[in-house]
């Protein structure tokens, strides 16, 4: 039986401004989003079961923000199997986490491994 694991690594470039003890508006909004991002990712990025063994097995690190009709726009993807990454790839297009209407996102910064379950 194989595994896909991923990784998640969220570094935030912005800074909370709510006082403390309460919740702004877009941290509720930003929590629901990630929350939605996690679901895609986890229905959308599963080992195929029709592959070769060693054709999809390794590792894909992504970088990738979601736009505002919350489609993933990924900035850069890295692995030594391009079979994978391009496997990564076309699954990330299909990922839908309904519209982001703040427009903006943190860089998220994914590792996916493929590889036999222990």
């Amino acid at each position: 039986m194989l595994l896909a694991l991923a990784t998640f690594a969220t570094f935030a470039t912005m800074a909370a401004t709510a006082a403390p003890g309460t919740e702004a508006p877009a941290a509720r909004n930003s929590s629901s989003l990630e929350r939605s991002l996690d679901r895609q990712l986890n229905k959308h990025l599963t080992f195929p079961i029709n592959s070769t063994d060693d054709e999809l097995m390794g590792a894909v690190e992504v970088s990738f923000v979601i736009n505002r009709e919350g489609k993933v726009e990924v900035l850069s993807a890295h692995s030594d199997n391009g079979a994978l990454r391009a496997y990564v790839l076309s699954k990330l297009r299909k990922v839908d986490i309904g519209e982001n209407p703040m427009g903006t996102w943190r860089t998220s910064h994914v590792r996916f491994v493929f590889r036999p379950e222990a």
